[in-house]
């Protein structure tokens, strides 16, 4: 052990009440505080990112394969079912499922109120989870049932707009494509709601010849496939690698359609998601500058405290580079404690976030219904590393303050 670090042990285990102490207590606070909040906000953002990716993934799918008019999104544009563009996900190793469907806009009807739907058939490969997880009334419609069912799963926000529960028979108006309207009915089987605007003011679930009947009635024709990755997929990467086989398929087959990402279909909320990239950087730096100025501070404060004592231990033939090193090893033990408590907080405010979530989000302002907290040990334990050394670079500069004085004049101090 050297003479440095044990000099720097013994002052820091010192419990006196003068200012040395109380400053060392405020940088170790004032260090934890930031740590914890850096934490907690590496946390909530990348668990904001990964449930939104999940959540959305349900309900939308990684990658979307439809007419290049449309764009990813719904529209009269249909394209052909055909074995290649099914062969090519099948042997996509990038691909974990897909399902076809077939989709069509339209106008609840009734006597007193009307509202918007975007009646999407399915078939019996579309995995239903993640609507039978939000039914909150019934069940879910009857799929590729002979004969033809014509059950209807309709979001709560829509059926407390139409005054409708399970059971009752609802009328949908749509246009064909002279513009002549078509008039139907299904019967409500259940109600969903899922908290994401975006699903529960529009869709609404039937079988799949339900939709195509509104066209006419050629199930060989639909509106897309929708495809899901596998987790370790890069959805852009794999976009780009289908439109090159779809390219392919169209001129042997004449057959056009384009992968369209979810990013690119819904460019806003992917948007959304990388600005809180830039609010935890923003948030991170500003805790650490925090942190480091506290710091600084508190040990300028014990230097000039300890003034006498580096006088004496000039006097006594001691090198600056080891006064430096006494009130640097000093300056570490203080973040170390800092650190320690900080990490141990911001790792149980987020694991009782991520366990319980006690702190819930207002569905107005969000798709999701509480505040996400992801364990990403990777991410914190980078942050701890960058906060110590990142403290242990700077506070070389009060450590540097200490052998300024002359021996002489630190032993006149007071």
């Amino acid at each position: 052990m050297s003479v440095e670090y044990d000099i720097a042990r013994r002052l820091s285990s010192r419990k006196s009440g003068g200012r040395a102490g109380i400053m060392e207590r405020v940088a170790t606070i004032a260090t934890a505080i930031s740590l914890m909040v850096i934490i907690v906000t590496l946390s909530v953002v990348v668990g904001f990112k990964h449930d939104v990716n999940a959540l959305m993934s349900s309900v939308a799918s990684d990658i979307v394969i439809t007419a290049p008019q449309s764009m990813g999104i719904v529209s009269e544009q249909r394209i052909e079912r055909i074995e290649a563009i099914e062969s090519m996900l099948d042997d996509s190793p990038k691909v974990e499922r897909y399902s076809p469907y077939t989709a069509k806009e339209g106008v609840i009807k009734s006597e007193e109120n009307m509202a918007g739907v975007l009646l999407k058939g399915i078939d019996a490969s579309y995995d239903t989870s993640f609507f039978e997880r939000h039914i909150v009334e019934g069940v879910m419609p009857r799929i590729g049932n002979t004969p033809r069912s014509k059950d209807v799963l309709l979001s709560q926000t829509i059926a407390r707009k139409m005054d409708a529960k399970v059971g009752d028979r609802m009328e949908i108006v749509f246009m064909d494509e002279r513009g002549d309207m078509l008039r139907d009915r299904f019967t409500v089987s259940g109600v969903y709601a899922t908290g994401i605007d975006a699903v529960d003011d529009a869709i609404a679930l039937t079988d799949m010849p339900n939709v195509a009947r509104e066209y006419d009635g050629n199930t060989s024709l639909i509106t897309g496939y929708e495809v899901w990755l596998k987790e370790d997929a890069d959805a852009m990467a794999v976009e780009r690698d289908m439109n090159r086989q779809l390219g392919e398929i169209y001129l042997y087959e004449g057959m056009l359609a384009e992968a369209f990402a979810i990013e690119r279909i819904f460019p806003d909320i992917f948007g959304w998601l990388a600005t809180h990239d830039v609010n935890a950087l923003v948030i991170t730096v500003i805790m650490i500058v925090v942190a480091l100025l506290n710091m600084t501070t508190s040990l300028l404060v014990i230097v000039l405290e300890r003034q006498r004592m580096i006088g004496e231990l000039r006097a006594m033939g001691m090198r600056r580079r080891s006064v430096v090193r006494i009130f640097l090893y000093r300056a570490i033990f203080i973040a170390w404690r800092g650190v320690v408590w900080g990490a141990i907080a911001g790792i149980v405010v987020a694991s009782i976030q991520h366990i319980w979530a006690p702190l819930p989000l207002p569905n107005e302002g969000y798709i999701l219904t509480h505040i996400p907290a992801a364990l990403c040990w990777g991410w914190w334990v980078v942050a701890i590393v960058a906060t110590m050394v990142v403290t242990a670079v700077v506070m070389l500069i009060p450590a540097l303050f200490a052998t300024k004085s002359a021996p002489a004049k630190a032993l006149r101090y007071e």
